[in-house]
């Protein structure tokens, strides 16, 4: 069985992860960043803990509404940002499973030929023993 898997991390293509790596882990970096942002003092200049309708001033509730369109803009682009990094997680994802699949491929026909050749040798020995 770990003969199996070398012969399967062997033949994973490591050069394309490699050359892959650095925009996955800027991708992380950048979901990270926009994940754990947490917000500034004045962001929301209204009390978040008062609800609208005991707003006293439309200064305040357009403040609110302001404060609240600009984090739905936020948590969008953090969406974007984690919806591209999945997409390339899943390529690469996509193309080591085909690695996987035509290794195993490539084991079968093998274990196949070296069944075929076994039977030969053993056929020819027998037909020596017996000549």
């Amino acid at each position: 069985m770990a003969a199996v898997w070398l012969t399967v991390l062997r033949n994973v293509p490591w050069a394309e992860v490699i050359r892959k790596a650095p925009a996955i882990a800027e991708g992380a970096r950048r979901l990270w960043e926009a994940v754990a942002h947490k917000p500034q003092a004045g962001q929301f200049p209204v009390d978040k803990e008062v609800p609208y309708t005991e707003l006293e001033t439309p200064d305040a509730k357009d403040a609110r509404i302001e404060a609240l369109e600009n984090k739905v803009a936020d948590l969008h682009m953090q969406m974007l940002n984690s919806s591209e990094l999945l997409k390339t997680l899943a390529d690469q994802n996509e193309q080591l499973v085909a690695r996987i699949e035509a290794n195993r491929l490539r084991i079968s026909r093998l274990a196949r030929v070296v069944v075929v050749l076994t039977l030969a040798m053993l056929l020819g020995l027998l037909w020596l023993y017996k000549s």
